[in-house]
């Protein structure tokens, strides 16, 4: 037998051969969800002690360093961005009186504080993102992307594709009942051109850690319209979760890494969830990682996780389970 046809009987041969199992890429993709970020300072103070002071003094890496570990093992880390961040001396918008009047910014360096640890996605559909105008919220989109971190916002679907499976997210801001129903559009976008299909929206009260009537009719309507999962921020309080017609609804994350504040409410999770797809279609599996939003006398700017032997990690899980009213 000539050597070209033992080659060509090899080849055959071995095309009859079964690929091992381990030897098959797995489509799976790991996601990790934190609540809001706000990485500057009121009114862009670099005061003492502000997180904009510690951003002048200590690396980028220092904000999330405790959490690092578990981002770094992930595959997508999502988070909100609720500030402005711009080098420019920008005037603040006006805000109507009688509501909140808070306006936040910092140096565009400070994007480094995601970029520096593993965050991949910034959301920015919030009530901070205009808090400079249309020229801040530019500016902080340039910011964000010059830290090659993909920017969620407008409720404009964004699409990250890992590990063979692509996951569309969706950031957007839902304030009033109705608003589920202008983003219906843009789902049906998602459900075409992804695997999976995120909802981050931003809205409702704020300071409750029980969700509102109309926003729970909201979310399930977006469930029932074929979102598989959604992560709300804005209460600044942790909310629990629903498993709801196939779907999951996280109504409030909390706040993370935040500037705003030198004493918020000091609990908070990483929301992290799993999806596999096998032959008989998404496997999803999720999991709540209870964490500490400062953990300093007052607020030192860096979340870290609750250890399980803390009896507050089982208090946070037991409040997402709906367990008990407040996860303190």
């Amino acid at each position: 037998m000539s050597f070209f046809r033992f080659l060509l009987a090899l080849l055959m041969f071995l095309r009859l051969i079964p690929t091992p199992v381990a030897a098959i890429p797995q489509r799976r993709v790991t996601m990790s969800f934190a609540g809001d970020c706000t990485i500057s300072s009121f009114n862009g103070s670099a005061r003492e002690g502000s997180l904009n002071w510690y951003a002048l003094h200590y690396p980028p890496t220092y904000f999330l360093e405790k959490v690092y570990p578990i981002f770094s093992e992930d595959d997508i880390t999502v988070v909100n961005c609720e500030t402005v961040l711009s080098d420019r001396d920008l005037p603040e918008r006006e805000k109507p009186p009688g509501g909140p009047r808070f306006w936040f910014t910092g140096p565009a360096a400070n994007a480094k504080i995601f970029s520096s640890s593993s965050v991949e996605v910034a959301c920015f559909s919030n009530n901070h993102m205009y808090d400079y105008g249309e020229e801040g919220a530019k500016d902080t989109v340039a910011a964000l992307e010059a830290e090659n971190l993909l920017v969620g916002r407008d409720a404009v679907p964004l699409y990250v594709e890992r590990n063979g499976l692509t996951v569309g997210i969706l950031a957007c801001g839902i304030w009033d009942p109705g608003d589920e129903a202008l983003l219906y559009d843009a789902l049906e976008e998602m459900k075409e051109k992804s695997d999976f299909q995120v909802i981050f929206p931003h809205g409702g009260l704020e300071s409750i850690y029980k969700p509102e009537e109309w926003r729970r009719t909201a979310f399930r309507n977006l469930v029932d319209r074929g979102a598989d999962l959604i992560v709300a921020t804005h209460a600044h309080r942790l909310q629990p979760v629903e498993y709801y017609n196939g779907g999951t609804i996280v109504y409030g994350i909390g706040n993370f890494c935040f500037g705003g504040n030198n004493a918020p409410a000091n609990r908070t999770c990483i929301y992290q969830c799993t999806i596999t797809m096998t032959p008989d279609g998404i496997e999803f599996e999720d999991n709540i990682i209870p964490c500490y939003v400062y953990t300093g006398r007052v607020n030192n700017w860096q979340p870290a996780p609750i250890p399980e032997s803390d009896p507050n990690y089982q208090k946070v899980l037991d409040f997402m389970a709906w367990k008990r009213d407040t996860p303190m």
